[in-house]
């Protein structure tokens, strides 16, 4: 399920990516909010720990916080990033988001997609475009205008759909008085119990089966392939921390320092790397710099791991009350990390979030650096 809910992620990160930058755009920093009676006729960027939009948004809203909920109209997309994503008003275009929970109360006038660990549409929810999702339970109780493609360990579903439903499931719960228009196929491991009448096409069941030998041979490949992966990555590490002791102490020493200015800023900055990655291959004579840039944002993404990991394993041996030398907490920490970013559904968001908070870490202590070669006249 994990393997296969990363086309899900790819397709979020593209879109996020291909979005068109805006010319001009408000940003709102943590603490401040969008009132009742306000009125933002602009594209909007805010980020906090608590986002609270109220009043309208006559353009997109790029946001990223702890919970993110909006209540009143905006007439472009939401892309957000956030623990926990509430929608109550209405979006008259698209929704992009990466989220713990989702909760969709109001009406969506494009499409909508979303990886997430649980995403409930309420009765109330109208989409009018497609929903694509990846999740762990999803339940789709509102109205869907187009098509619904998706995978989850649990589905429940009560609503209306006037287009195609592919599902691969765990399990499929279709409650009375579902209505799909069009072709409805899933895969799961079981036949659901579907109503009659509930589909006006055709059902289409496929069925999942694996074998316990399967199961036993996928499970080993997987531990191997895990250590390996582990070994590799903690290889890079050493040679890191031997080549560059201080500068690894250093930013791995900023990282729990503005925590929330370094999510946002890495999440700014890995999200610039791509886009300006992908401008430079439209001019074609740029494509030599556009596959530099490109390296360098895999590179720093990759990296962003092993600063994480050096500051997790001072971190664990420092609460335990012992010493220990920087390749001790570059073992642990890695190994530790390794297993957390391993775990399903909530994985990926342990990922998330430690790549955004060690990338704007690691640029923060480069600007310090500069400052500070600056002051003593070296630069």
């Amino acid at each position: 399920m994990i393997i296969r809910s990363f086309k899900y992620i790819t397709i979020i990160v593209m879109l996020l990516v291909l979005s068109n930058p805006a010319s001009a755009f408000t940003t709102l920093q943590s603490g401040e909010f969008v009132g009742t009676n306000t009125v933002i006729d602009d594209d909007l960027y805010i980020f906090g720990d608590d986002v609270i939009i109220q009043g309208a948004v006559l353009g997109d809203i790029l946001t990223c916080g702890g919970l993110v909920e909006i209540s009143g109209n905006v007439t472009g997309d939401v892309l957000a990033c956030a623990g926990s994503v509430i929608i109550n008003g209405n979006v008259e275009d698209d929704i992009r988001v990466c989220t713990g929970t989702l909760i969709v109360n109001g009406n969506v006038g494009g499409d909508l997609l979303v990886f997430g660990g649980n995403v409930v549409l309420n009765k109330d929810a109208n989409i009018d475009g497609d929903v694509i999702f990846g999740s762990g339970q999803m339940e789709l109780m509102g109205d869907v205008g187009g098509n619904i493609i998706g995978e989850a360990g649990d589905v429940k579903m009560a609503g209306e759909v006037d287009g195609n439903v592919k599902l691969k499931v765990d399990k499929l719960t279709v409650l009375p008085g579902t209505k799909v228009n069009g072709i409805f196929t899933y895969t799961s491991p079981k036949e659901a119990t579907i109503p009659p009448g509930t589909v006006a096409k055709d059902i289409n069941f496929i069925e999942k089966v694996v074998h316990e030998s399967e199961q036993q041979i996928t499970g080993s490949f997987s531990i191997t392939l895990w250590f390996i992966r582990y070994l590799a990555l903690l290889a890079i590490g050493l040679l890191i921390l031997i080549l560059l002791p201080n500068r690894t102490e250093a930013v791995a020493r900023t990282i729990p320092d503005g925590t929330l200015m370094n999510l946002v800023m890495g999440f700014i900055l890995v999200i610039a790397g791509f886009i300006g990655s992908i401008m430079l291959f439209i001019t074609v004579i740029g494509i030599p710099l556009g596959i530099l840039l490109l390296f360098m944002t895999f590179a720093i993404l990759y990296g962003a791991k092993l600063f994480f990991g050096f500051w997790l394993g001072n971190v664990i041996f420092s609460r335990l009350g012992r010493e220990s030398k920087p390749w001790m907490d570059m073992v642990l920490g890695l190994f530790i990390l390794s297993i957390l970013i391993s775990l399903p559904w909530i994985g990926f968001w342990v990922y998330l979030l430690i790549t955004f908070i060690a990338v704007g870490a690691f640029f923060s202590e480069k600007k310090r650096f500069y400052t500070e070669l600056k002051e003593m006249d070296m630069v």
